[in-house]
């Protein structure tokens, strides 16, 4: 068996926990374009190689979803999924060329510095409240479930026109729809997966027609009014977006908000650093997100045959592009396993540069920029164990909990 042959595991990213961004980096060292015999897939780990896959230099699709999670199905067993099969193909990260151009630009009002000011207070507000809760608790703190599930939660819910009382089956709605991101997701998962699409457009398509009828300045009614020389969102897209919107403007910053925590009660010494400079500004949030590494890849497949580095590239072949990986390539971030909060951030892929890049950012760096520095400068924090307990979502990583010791610091 040769070296590289060896570097090859399984991409069980619960049981690989933190030992995954060790075997990633054993890969780049070795070849940051890896072919896993294991995974079927190619690994990209390389800094400048995500980044030329992100670009659109090379002939790699977005569309790839289900097709990632089914392609281990057979016709009768996808039947069973209609929506699983149908849904992801209006999905704005599924999307290439003109047709991802055109809902881009339709519906990037919705995201825009207006949208994210105005909810901005409700934020801060979230924020207090939960901080406030957990104050009082006497004994470790679930951080996930206490936590950071309840901010981003309460913020999309409210952006969307919902209230609180659906924040328990948002929970549920983002484990199962997380799971379409994996490679050959169990059939029961995914029928599990089919009833939540189901579930979700009960819920919204009610809400097109009611803005219809009376459209707001919120965001779903942003949707239904968005015109751009003459063209409209129909239904299907704006549940699509709204799905997305929902489900992982929810988890990946919940995701970023544990992993972040975790990664600084491991290193009091940033903690220091960030309570010493009042102005917590993107940069320091950015730092934050490329520690933890909760965007582990983003998924491709290859459109037509090519040659990259020498590997040959075959049409059909998943390929993952590493960016957690790429967040921590030498050549690009000295001394990748410490916090460097006066590091430049222009290389970060924490929302994955290029044609794809995360619609939602303003919003997500405006909650994680009012969350971190609320959070340390209010209270010291331990972890109970050291062994985190991960998800088994695999394009982003998160937390199943996190159980710490909070104590309330004397005002100074």
């Amino acid at each position: 068996m040769t070296v590289e042959a060896e570097l090859d595991f399984h991409m069980d990213i619960k049981g690989l926990g933190n030992n995954l961004v060790d075997r990633l980096d054993a890969l780049r060292a070795v070849d940051p374009i890896y072919w896993s015999a294991l995974n079927q897939a190619w690994l990209v780990t390389g800094h400048k190689e995500v980044l030329d896959g992100y670009y659109g230099r090379l002939p790699l699709s977005s569309v790839r979803l289900p097709y990632l999670a089914v392609a281990h199905l057979n016709a009768e067993e996808r039947a069973q999924i209609p929506e699983v099969m149908s849904a992801p193909r209006h999905w704005l990260l599924n999307m290439d060329g003109d047709e991802h151009h055109r809902i881009r630009r339709l519906i990037q009002k919705a995201f825009g510095k207006p949208v994210v000011g105005a909810i901005r207070p409700d934020v801060q507000r979230y924020v207090q409240e939960t901080l406030d809760a957990v104050a009082m608790v006497d004994g470790p703190v679930d951080f996930v479930e206490e936590v950071a599930r309840i901010i981003p939660a309460r913020m999309i819910l409210k952006v969307l026109g919902f209230d609180d009382t659906l924040i328990a089956r948002l929970q549920h709605w983002s484990i199962c729809m997380n799971t379409t991101g994996n490679l050959n997701v169990p059939l029961p998962d995914l029928i599990e997966v089919d009833k939540v699409i189901g579930e979700l457009r009960d819920l919204f398509n009610p809400m097109f027609e009611e803005r219809r009828r009376n459209p707001g300045n919120d965001f779903i009614s942003a949707l239904v009014t968005a015109v751009d020389e003459g063209d409209t969102l129909t239904d299907e897209e704006m549940f699509g977006v709204c799905q997305i919107t929902l489900i992982a403007g929810h988890d990946t910053t919940v995701n970023t908000m544990a992993l972040g925590i975790a990664e600084l009660a491991r290193d009091p010494a940033a903690v220091a650093t960030l309570r010493a400079d009042p102005a917590f500004g993107t940069d320091k949030v950015m730092e934050i997100q490329r520690k933890a590494q909760m965007s582990t890849f983003m998924s491709r497949v290859v459109a037509e045959d090519f040659d990259w580095n020498g590997h040959k590239l075959s049409k059909g072949q998943f390929v993952l592009l590493c960016q957690g990986a790429a967040n921590r390539d030498p050549a690009v971030f000295a001394q990748p396993d410490r916090f460097d909060f006066a590091r430049s951030q222009q290389a970060n892929m924490a929302f994955a540069p290029g044609l794809h890049h995360c619609i939602g950012h303003l919003l997500a760096k405006m909650v994680l920029g009012e969350f971190f520095p609320a959070f340390v400068n209010r209270f010291d924090f331990e972890l109970v164990d050291e062994r985190l307990d991960f998800s088994p979502t695999m394009a982003f990583r998160g937390l199943e909990a996190l159980p710490i010791r909070l104590t309330e610091r004397k005002p100074h």
